[in-house]
Formats: C-alpha cells, sequence, structure tokens
C-alpha cells in the first residue's frame, strides 16, 4: 500500500521546489531514499502504511539507526535528509524534516560537520591508477563503457551526461558542449578543448560510434530499447564488476570528473592541493580568474565548490613561489637520474627536446629521457598515450615529482 502512496506523490517530484524540471536522476535518487526510508522503518517495527502518518519520530528513528547502527557518513545521511525533505514537502507537509543535529543532540556537533574540502586526491591518477591501460582492461569488457570513460576525464562528463553525450553533434570544434537537459539540473555548459588529449579523445571516441547517436547502449541483453534508468543501472553494474568501487579501488566513477578537475587546473599552470600544491600560488585575482574558468568547465556556478574536487588553497601570493616551484623540481630530478638509460620513441624526441628547452631557460637541467619518463605519466593521467608539451609544462613536471616522492 505504501509503495502506490509514495508513487503517487512522486509524480509531482517531476518539478522542483524552485518551479524547474526536476531531472531523472534527482526523480530515481528521491524514490531510492524514500523506498529505503519505508523499508527500514518496517524493520524496526514501525508499519507505516500511508506517507502522511509519518511525523519527526519516524524521521528520527531513522536518523539514529544511519548514524548508530549503519555507521552512515554525514554527507550521505544529509543527502538522504535532503531527499526526504523534498519527498515530504511534495507530499504537503514542508519544514517536517529537519537538519541532522535536530535529531542527533547527544553527538558532538563537530562530529555532524561535512569538511567539504578534499584533503586527499579523489582522482584515479591520485589513487595511483594508470588510467590508460584500466580502460584498455574495459574496453576488453565492454567498448562502450571505455569509450565514455574516455570523455569522463577528458571533459568532466557526469554520469547521466555521458550516456546521452552525441561526440558527433556536440562537438563545436574547439570546445564540446553539454546541451540543455543533458546537465545537472538542465544546465548546458561549454568545455573548452585546451589540450590535444581532449581532442585526441573526442577524435577517437566519434570515430568509433555512428553519428547522431548517443553512447548509452540502445539495447538490452534481451533486445528491447534500453532507457536512461537501465543505461544508469547496467553502467554501475558493470563498474562495480570491474573494481571501480571506494572498497576496492578506493575511487568511483565519480573520480574521472574529480580526475578532469585536477587535469584542467594543471593546464591553468594551478597546481591543485589535493596532488600536494601548496598555498599562495598567484595574484588573487589570477587565481580567481583560473578558478572561474574550471568551475565552468565542471558546470557549476559557484567557485567553492571546487574545494571539493581539487582541494582549498589561499589566495594570497609570495614572491618567492616561483623559485619553491623550480627547487621542488631541481630537487626531484635527482632522484630520478636513473632513467638517463631509457630510450624514447622517436615520435616523442622532438617534445622531450623541447621540454629539455623550455627547462633550460629557467635554469634547471633536464635530461631528454628524464623528461620523457615525467611527461609519459602526465600524459597518462590525461587518459592519453602521449600529449603535446604546450601549457603548464613546470607544472606538469612538478606534480609528477610530487607524485613520486609518496
Amino acid at each position: 500500500m505504501w509503495k502506490a502512496k509514495v508513487s503517487e506523490i512522486m509524480v509531482r517530484a517531476t518539478v522542483r521546489l524552485d518551479g524547474k524540471p526536476a531531472s531523472e536522476r534527482t526523480q530515481t535518487l528521491t524514490k531510492e531514499v524514500v523506498f529505503a526510508s519505508f523499508r527500514l522503518l518496517h524493520e524496526l517495527g514501525y508499519k507505516v502504511q500511508d506517507p502522511m502518518n509519518v511525523g519527526e519520530r519516524h524521521v528520527r528513528i531513522l536518523v539514529e539507526n544511519w548514524w548508530h547502527i549503519k555507521r552512515k557518513k554525514i554527507k550521505t545521511i544529509q543527502n538522504e535528509l535532503s531527499r526526504l525533505r523534498v519527498f515530504f514537502a511534495m507530499a504537503g507537509k514542508p519544514g517536517m524534516v529537519g537538519g541532522i543535529e535536530k535529531y542527533l543532540p547527544d553527538v558532538d556537533p563537530r562530529l555532524l560537520i561535512v569538511h567539504a574540502a578534499a584533503k586527499a586526491s579523489k582522482s584515479w591518477a591520485g589513487n595511483g591508477i594508470d588510467i590508460v591501460n584500466k580502460i584498455r582492461e574495459v574496453d576488453e569488457r565492454d567498448f562502450r563503457l571505455g569509450l565514455m570513460l574516455r570523455l569522463e576525464v577528458g571533459f568532466g562528463l557526469r554520469r547521466e551526461e555521458v550516456i546521452k553525450c552525441d561526440p558527433h553533434t556536440q562537438d563545436y570544434g574547439h570546445y564540446l558542449q553539454v546541451f540543455p537537459g543533458q546537465g545537472k539540473g538542465g544546465r548546458w555548459r561549454n568545455i573548452p578543448i585546451a589540450s590535444t588529449s581532449q581532442r585526441e579523445i573526442l577524435d577517437f571516441v566519434k570515430s568509433r560510434t555512428p553519428k547522431n547517436k548517443p553512447l548509452g547502449w540502445v539495447h538490452l541483453e534481451n533486445g528491447k530499447t534500453a532507457s536512461l534508468a537501465q543505461n544508469i543501472r547496467r553502467y554501475e553494474n558493470l563498474m562495480a564488476t570491474m573494481g571501480f568501487t571506494k572498497a576496492s579501488a578506493g575511487v568511483t566513477g565519480h573520480g574521472l570528473r574529480a580526475q578532469f578537475a585536477e587535469n584542467h587546473a594543471l593546464l591553468l599552470e594551478l597546481l591543485p592541493s589535493t596532488l600536494g600544491g601548496q598555498d599562495r600560488q598567484a595574484p588573487v585575482e589570477e587565481i580567481n580568474s583560473k578558478k572561474g574558468k574550471l568551475s565552468q568547465a565542471l558546470g557549476h556556478n559557484r567557485t567553492s565548490i571546487l574545494a571539493t574536487y581539487i582541494g582549498a588553497f589561499s589566495s594570497e601570493t609570495t614572491a618567492s613561489r616561483a623559485s619553491e616551484s623550480l627547487t621542488s623540481i631541481r630537487d626531484g630530478l635527482v632522484q630520478i637520474q636513473g632513467t638517463s638509460s631509457q630510450s624514447i620513441p622517436i615520435e616523442c624526441m622532438r617534445d622531450c627536446f623541447y621540454i629539455e628547452d623550455i627547462m633550460a631557460s629557467l635554469g634547471i637541467q633536464i635530461s631528454p629521457q628524464q623528461a620523457h619518463a615525467l611527461w609519459t605519466t602526465y600524459s597518462h593521467r590525461h587518459g592519453v598515450d602521449w600529449m603535446k608539451p604546450e601549457r603548464g609544462i613546470c607544472t606538469a613536471l612538478e606534480v609528477e615529482i610530487l607524485a613520486r616522492r609518496h
């Protein structure tokens, strides 16, 4: 009985509280949380059949179970409370669901605060995954999923965005456009193609997909047409089967969005604190400009959200920052002198000499072999075997040296 009544109320949830249409993803998540909450109440002995009979005491019971028994994270509990808040507002009971501190009065308030700024990298490369080789493994299991992961690392697309993506139609030369209705909240955005790796990835995906077709799976295994919800489930199941979970690999598919954020920051010559970057990297105006560009590429209006992707750092500048960066590179090169005996593919030779010349102009001696070793791992961060050294060369070398120290 309760399922039918919840579903009836959920029909109204096609419109958000601000009057804008809710995405299918939002509707699905809200329904999942509400269904799970009712099932938990029933397991705990509260056989509520009508959502209108749910009160604050039931919400308190849920929160206490989530915190004390299931040991859910604060952010997860807050998100689920948010879903319940939206649902009961739709049911005609606005204001019934309060904040987490209301239901856990005996818990230290400091434990109930979500620390938004990432302290450790959430990206795949930041967690020791070789993106290029890992995606090739995915190709052997499901080539379409491999194409999706390439666009996620190259353009920071969300799961639903990449499933809906038509790479031929959305490629505008200098940028990839996320059309209205594809992005979170229905928002559109232009994602600049700022590196050769992005262009290589996009062209590769286009070469293996038909025109005017989204990347998502067209058919189910039984031959029937697949819906968006079924595409999402298939994506999630494949990712879990291949071990891309927090428990197995320390990362999820969303970690490729964090990867894009870090990569794009590096192209803007901004070293994320999640990768070892320090405060005072540039004047405040320059920092804010770079943050604005990165935020827009990710599809956010607020630059404060970047802290969840690349960590937080000060905008204050010091004159010594540039010299500190060069010193870090110089010291790190001493530790990788053993790479001097490695051979360099002929197609990479010119780029390695270019890196050598750039660093020489800054007073740093780097061998072509060292340049090749560092730039190869940096290129893998971007999802390709090799990318042209065009932007942020110093920042790229510094981040790779810092990674080798940890």
